[in-house]
């Protein structure tokens, strides 16, 4: 028997992480790469704000990529030696597990 996993990757999953941590993103809008933070999402879009004083509203259907430092969101820390004691942030890192999934149309 083959182990298969049944985990989705989702645009709006890694948005919402990026936002939680407050780290900057960029997202691959036909062939541009928008940067930003993300300041606002309901589902359907999320608002990038580039801290310049300018926000673009961008559809997550729009959306082909998204990049976001691991660092940022996990606050930049260093990994311990691998014989060393380790707070709990420390724990191996296991994929983001999207929620539901549901058809918009």
């Amino acid at each position: 028997m083959s182990s298969q996993s049944s985990t989705l990757f989702t645009v709006g999953t890694l948005l919402r992480h990026a936002k939680d941590a407050g780290s900057p993103v960029r997202v691959l809008v036909s062939g541009t790469w928008l940067e930003g933070v993300v300041v606002g999402s309901d589902g359907l879009g999320v608002i990038l704000d580039d801290g310049a004083g300018n926000q673009v509203l961008v559809r997550l259907d729009a959306v082909l990529a998204v990049s976001v430092s691991r660092d940022a969101i996990d606050g930049g820390r260093d990994e311990p030696p691998a014989d060393a004691a380790r707070p709990h942030w420390h724990a191996p890192r296991q994929p983001i597990e999207a929620g539901p999934v549901g058809s918009s149309r």
